[in-house]
């Protein structure tokens, strides 16, 4: 296995910063290994569209500053437009299940939702939150913001929750 790829893969993935704790813990190379790693595809990706962005323990793909402006169309189109049909099945499992992980979003739709996800976060309509047992996971759940676009105060005010809330329930 070419590490360099397999961290690259991850981060592409993820969609979010990993630590190395957790790169060395997915890949089973020791930390000074997976350091090496990230500096050749830092290399690596030097004169690309893509850059390795580190922070503090974290590291994460990010555009490379030369291409912002271009990137930048996607991004606002994105944020500007409809919400495409992967983001609407990722803010209704939000909103029917109240607080759930991306795992379990993933598990529901059967694919990775991610980029849905951080679309979505960074429109407002959803936010995150850190596990208090396990700082590994983190819960996404509707915002304010959103209630207020949708005109309710709460989850129990969607069409037909009550009915659906015993069944939702039977999945937990």
């Amino acid at each position: 296995m070419d590490l360099e790829k397999a961290i690259e893969a991850l981060l592409f993935i993820s969609g979010e910063p990993i630590t190395v704790k957790d790169l060395v813990r997915l890949s089973g190379a020791d930390k000074k290994t997976v350091a090496a790693a990230l500096d050749a595809l830092e290399k690596n990706l030097a004169e690309r569209g893509v850059r390795l962005l580190r922070h503090a323990d974290t590291v994460a793909l990010t555009t490379a500053p030369e291409v912002t402006d271009i990137a930048s169309k996607i991004v606002k189109e994105r944020l500007e437009g409809s919400l495409t049909r992967t983001q609407l099945e990722t803010l209704a499992i939000i909103l029917w299940k109240g607080k759930v992980s991306r795992s379990s979003i993933d598990y529901i739709r059967g694919v990775n939702s991610s980029f849905a996800l951080r679309t979505l976060l960074i429109r407002g309509l959803i936010e995150r939150t850190q596990d208090t047992k396990d700082a590994r996971i983190y819960f996404y759940a509707p915002t304010v913001d959103l209630f207020k676009y949708l005109g309710i105060s709460s989850i129990k005010d969607l069409p037909e929750f009550a009915d659906l809330d015993p069944h939702l329930k039977e999945y937990e």
